[in-house]
C-alpha cells in the first residue's frame, strides 16, 4: 500500500499552471505543501504514532495516523499545529537566503494563503482539529465534536458564499469540505462508540479528575469521570462494563 497519495485535484491543478506557464508557481506551491504535511509528520513520529498514508491536497495535505480518540489533548494540538510551525520556520528560512525576489515575494504570498487557509475551522483542514481540540478541553468528547461539526458546516457556507465566484478550483475544494463534513457526521456514532471502549479496555493517565451527576456522554478526554447516583459516587470503568458487558 502506497503511503503517499497525490489527490487528483492537486494533479488538475498542477496541469492547469502548468498549460498556463506558472510552472514555478506550481513547484513553489507544492514546496509549501511538502514541508507543511512534513511539519505533520515529524510530530507524528515525535509520538511515536504510525502514519497509515498521507494525501496530498493543493492546499495541504490529509495524514492519517493510527492513534486513539483519547489521545492527550496536547500531543493532538501539536500534531495538527505542526504544518503551520513547519510553514512558519520555511518562511524565516528562505527570507533570510538569498533568492531572487520574484521567488521571495510568490513564495510569501502562497505560504501565507496556505498558512491561513489551513486554519480555517472546516472539516479536514488543520483549523478544525486545532479547534477540537480546544473544544475538548471544556466541553465531553460528545458536545465538542457537535460544536466541531456545526461549526464546520457554517464554515462551508461562508466560504462558498465568499468565493462563489471565483475559479473551478474553489467548488473542487468546497465539494470536498462537504464529502469530508457529512462523512465525519456518518462517523459520530461509530467515533462516539469506539472513544467509550478505548477508555474501557486502556489504561491512560488522566491528567484530572471530576466527579458530577450525569451518563457517559460527559466523559472528557483527559479526564477521569467519576457519577454521583442516589447518594453514591461511582466510577467511569463501572458505567462502562454496564454499557459493553451487555453487548459482549
Amino acid at each position: 500500500m502506497k503511503i503517499i497519495k497525490i489527490n487528483f485535484v492537486t494533479i488538475y491543478f498542477l496541469l492547469i499552471l502548468f498549460l498556463c506557464g506558472y510552472l514555478k508557481i506550481g513547484l513553489i506551491i507544492f514546496l509549501i505543501v511538502i514541508i507543511h504535511e512534513l511539519g505533520h509528520v515529524f510530530f507524528t513520529l515525535f509520538f511515536h504514532y504510525k502514519i497509515l498514508n498521507i494525501t496530498i491536497y493543493p492546499f495541504g495535505g490529509i495524514t492519517k495516523i493510527n492513534k486513539d480518540l483519547n489521545t492527550p489533548i496536547y500531543k493532538e494540538l501539536l500534531i495538527a499545529s505542526g504544518g503551520v510551525i513547519f510553514q512558519l520556520i520555511l518562511f524565516l528560512i528562505i527570507n533570510y537566503l538569498p533568492l531572487s525576489i520574484y521567488f521571495k515575494s510568490n513564495f510569501i504570498k502562497y505560504n501565507f494563503s496556505i498558512l491561513f487557509f489551513n486554519l480555517l475551522p472546516i472539516i479536514p483542514l488543520d483549523g478544525s482539529v486545532i479547534l477540537n481540540s480546544f473544544l475538548n478541553m471544556i466541553f465531553s468528547y460528545k458536545k465538542s465534536y457537535y460544536i466541531y461539526f456545526f461549526i464546520s458546516v457554517i464554515g462551508i457556507f461562508l466560504y462558498l458564499f465568499t468565493n462563489i465566484w471565483f475559479s473551478l478550483n474553489n467548488y473542487l475544494i468546497i465539494s470536498l469540505f462537504i464529502i469530508k463534513t457529512i462523512y465525519a457526521w456518518k462517523n459520530y456514532k461509530f467515533l462516539l462508540n469506539r472513544f467509550l471502549l478505548e477508555r474501557y479496555i486502556n489504561k491512560y493517565e488522566y491528567k484530572f479528575i471530576n466527579t458530577k451527576e450525569g451518563n457517559l456522554d460527559i466523559l472528557k478526554i483527559d479526564t477521569y469521570q467519576y457519577f454521583k447516583e442516589n447518594g453514591k459516587i461511582v466510577s467511569e470503568m463501572t458505567k462502562l462494563k454496564e454499557r459493553f458487558d451487555k453487548q459482549y
